[in-house]
């Protein structure tokens, strides 16, 4: 099956590392692959993503060759007046509506080079402006459509009545999401709604365990994450000084991210004079965390999410999937998805925004070696018969079919 999967960056970039892992496993099915990203930089981040760019168009957002194509297609393709006049009509604010013009150029580029490739299928992730792109690809080249909403963007509510309409499926990743999509958009659409989880490798087994019989070993916390708000990594700051109150120094925390909080975040580290216990070495390829996850130099993960005033939640993060796939305890919070991934014992869940019940979480998993075994196979036993990427990449293709 020929399929073009719309993305925001990836291959390229030093995000979207959950698609890239997609992306191997519909190669790996036999999908013949066409990725377009919307905006790629010129930087391959993650080195699993190498075997990707034999299968993607790197090209600007705005080019001579997309504007070239459009003005063309104004004239000979009557119907994309159409498709233009839908996105001014459901664009519900000038600012998504400025958005969305904006990849009216590649949107009708693509179209093009898609029927070029006798595709049968795109997807998109992300329900913003990639989902624009392939909504446009398809109303001009007839090729079925789908897309996959995460979480911030159905918040977002980028002219999604429209796109799910016009849309073959509308893959969610959680239930909570689906919810939440389908108070928006209204409950007609429910049939087309189909909850396939993210899903990550799964080792056949949890790497044994190594007694870490070295005094100069530190238990280790791992946030692998973006630095904004919505992670709630001033909570665990916060923890980390309790934990240093009640006396527990044995440790040491890693925040393996970018973003705009990182100033203020290494302000508050420095304020609590935790610079000792806290580390803030930026983003961390890929392939580097998979090593430190399989040869065990991590003993625990914790995303410490929050609800943010402005609404902003976690979908079910696949950060916590990866860590429980090789038998590593994660801590999260009870908000958006989490719950799904992370109940009857699969991990440990606290309520958000609560630093003291985070750090007795943390105390618990440092003093009870017999709850992190339970957690460690716990976890691994939900990733495996729930999260795992050939599994549902296996429900996705047969949805597209």
């Amino acid at each position: 099956m020929k399929v073009a999967y719309i993305t925001a960056q990836a291959p390229w970039g030093q995000g979207e590392t959950f698609i890239i892992d997609e992306m191997l496993a519909l190669k790996e099915a036999g999908v013949e692959l066409l990725i377009i990203p919307r905006k790629p930089t010129k930087q391959v981040f993650h080195q699993e993503a190498q075997a990707l760019l034999e299968n993607a168009v790197w090209l600007p957002l705005i080019s001579p060759r997309t504007i070239g194509i459009f003005f063309m297609s104004l004239l000979a393709k009557p119907r994309l007046w159409k498709v233009l006049s839908a996105i001014v009509r459901c664009s519900r604010s000038w600012y998504i509506l400025v958005k969305n013009l904006a990849v009216v150029p590649k949107g009708v580029y693509i179209a093009s080079l898609l029927e070029k490739k006798s595709i049968e299928h795109i997807h998109a992730h992300w329900g913003s402006t990639t989902a624009t792109m392939a909504y446009i690809a398809s109303q001009l080249s007839d090729i079925p459509w789908s897309f996959t909403l995460h979480r911030w963007d159905i918040k977002e509510n980028n002219m999604l009545r429209e796109k799910v309409e016009s849309a073959k499926f509308v893959r969610i990743i959680s239930e909570h999401g689906k919810n939440e999509l389908l108070g928006i958009i209204g409950k007609n659409y429910k049939e087309k709604i189909k909850v396939v989880h993210m899903g990550v490798e799964v080792p056949k087994n949890i790497p044994e365990h190594k007694e870490k019989k070295n005094n100069l070993h530190k238990f280790t916390i791992v946030t692998p994450a973006n630095l904004v708000e919505k992670k709630g990594y001033k909570y665990l700051i916060e923890a980390c000084s309790v934990l240093i109150n009640r006396g527990i120094r044995n440790f040491q925390c890693v925040f393996y991210g970018e973003g705009p909080l990182r100033a203020k975040l290494e302000n508050l580290i420095e304020k609590k004079g935790l610079n000792n216990y806290i580390k803030t070495p930026g983003a961390i390829p890929h392939e580097k965390l998979m090593m430190e996850y399989r040869n065990q130099e991590i003993e625990v993960v914790i995303l410490p999410s929050i609800i943010t005033k402005g609404g902003e939640l976690e979908g079910i993060p696949v950060a916590l999937m990866e860590a429980m796939a090789y038998g590593i305890p994660v801590i999260s919070t009870n908000t958006g998805g989490i719950p799904e991934l992370l109940s009857a014992g699969a991990g440990i869940i606290v309520e958000e925004k609560n630093s003291h019940q985070l750090a007795d979480a943390i105390e618990n998993l440092i003093t009870d070696s017999d709850l992190a075994r339970k957690l460690d196979q716990k976890g691994y036993e939900r990733v495996k018969d729930q999260f795992n990427i050939h599994k549902n990449v296996a429900q996705l293709l047969e949805l597209m079919r």
